[in-house]
């Protein structure tokens, strides 16, 4: 079994970038495809982690000039926020740069009109969360290119690679996995959120993505169940790192569905009991970070994880009980 945690090239033309999101590593991943050609990049973090990417680029002597596209996953703030930032730096410092913002057009809504979104995330994670400052009307045809779902986009001619954003709603409504295929195969799965977290670098073991307000319980299933038929040789998760082989894909690809089924009924039963929010979350401790069975030493070792993973326990727990109809958002629109 072999899980990617380290920044670097793991396959050929491929690379993992660690934002260092929240001013900590292993928590959010943006990946970049570059075959000395061309740069194509995959996710952008927030707004803050636009110079952590630009460094990278740097690092591996990657020229501006040749970063063509960003494709996106998604449009939070931890994935796509960063997006029109990373777009206005390049074409500041690289002039006549043909940089794109490649994604679809419910993604390309959701960035230039994302204030709403961006209040509600900074009242789980506050100072982190960045800004999402739409770019302006008069250069939103030079910035984006609208890519529908599951056409293939060719990003290598001479080694037939190809980038299909494959639809998988759930997570949130317009979330895509770009994947990668060679001569028609499945190379590299970024799943984004569509398959969980994995906090954990020697075991795959999964954690819940159902971030409010648009986490659709039913979707996601259907959508992890696409990724189980695509099987893919390696996948990437947001949050964070790759599994590489076949095997272990699948592995932990089951093994989440088998989790996420669980969770969703624990929070329906514990609901029966007690329908206050504070009682629900106590009660789910062993489904989340504390057990020390799901995470590493190295989350449990950093400074104010406690605070960290407590937040990110509340938001997931909240987004399972408004799929349910127990809630209802408080300031996005689902």
């Amino acid at each position: 079994m072999t899980i990617i945690t380290e920044s670097g090239k793991f396959l050929e033309n491929l690379y993992l970038i660690d934002t260092e999101q929240f001013s900590k590593k292993r928590v959010t991943t943006v990946f970049c495809y570059w075959d000395e050609k061309n740069c194509y990049i995959i996710d952008a973090g927030t707004s803050d982690n636009v110079q952590t990417i630009l460094r990278f680029l740097k690092k591996y002597n990657i020229p501006l000039s040749k970063v063509k596209g960003l494709f996106l996953s998604h449009y939070h703030f931890d994935h796509g926020g960063g997006a029109t930032k990373l777009w206005k730096t390049i074409h500041r410092k690289e002039k006549g740069s043909i940089f794109r913002i490649i994604t679809t057009e419910e993604t390309k809504d959701k960035l230039q009109h994302a204030e709403s979104h961006v209040i509600g995330a900074k009242t789980t994670f506050g100072e982190f969360v960045g800004d999402m400052k739409p770019i302006s009307a008069d250069l939103e045809e030079n910035a984006y290119e609208i890519m529908p779902f599951d056409k293939d986009f060719p990003l290598s001619s001479s080694e037939n690679i190809c980038i299909r954003l494959i639809s998988t709603p759930g997570h949130s409504n317009d979330h895509c996995s770009p994947t990668l295929f060679q001569n028609g195969d499945p190379i590299f799965c970024f799943a984004g959120e569509a398959s969980g977290c994995l906090y954990n670098g020697s075991k795959l073991l999964s954690q819940p993505t159902s971030m409010p307000p648009n986490f659709q319980f039913e979707k996601y299933m259907n959508s992890l169940e696409k990724l189980i038929d695509l099987n893919p040789e390696s996948m990437g998760l947001c949050h964070f790192g790759v599994i590489l082989g076949k095997l272990d894909v699948k592995t932990f690809l089951i093994g989440h569905k088998k989790y996420m089924v669980d969770f969703r009924d624990t929070v329906i039963n514990l609901y029966k009991k007690n329908q206050s929010t504070r009682y629900i979350i106590e009660n789910l401790k062993d489904y989340f970070f504390n057990d020390e069975k799901f995470i590493d030493n190295y989350y449990r070792e950093l400074d104010d994880h406690t605070k960290f993973l407590s937040n990110l326990r509340l938001a997931l727990t909240y987004g399972m009980m408004i799929s349910l109809g127990f809630r209802k958002p408080k300031y996005e629109l689902k």
